[in-house]
């Protein structure tokens, strides 16, 4: 039984990284424009916002440097979850 349990959870767990892995940019070009993209969308925060994302945009474009497509998705929805809040 517990078998089965760990084996159903590590099938969801690896259906749910195939799903962000499928929002992922499949180029360090797509990466960028997708960093670019949210740099815009946040141009409207407040300043102490704009200070704690600036961290997070560094960490998304060393992501795309470096081909971490997957990362930079995961750093992307970060961003957008600070940006709505």
């Amino acid at each position: 039984m517990m078998k089965r349990l760990a084996f159903a959870a590590a099938l969801s767990l690896a259906a749910a990284g195939m799903a962000q892995a499928g929002d992922a940019p499949k180029s360090a070009e797509d990466c960028f424009k997708m960093s670019g993209d949210l740099f815009e969308t946040a141009a409207n925060v407040s300043d102490d916002k704009k200070e704690k994302l600036e961290g997070m945009f560094e960490k998304l474009e060393g992501h795309c440097d470096a081909g971490q497509f997957a990362e930079a998705a995961a750093a992307a929805d970060q961003i957008k979850e600070s940006i709505s809040k």
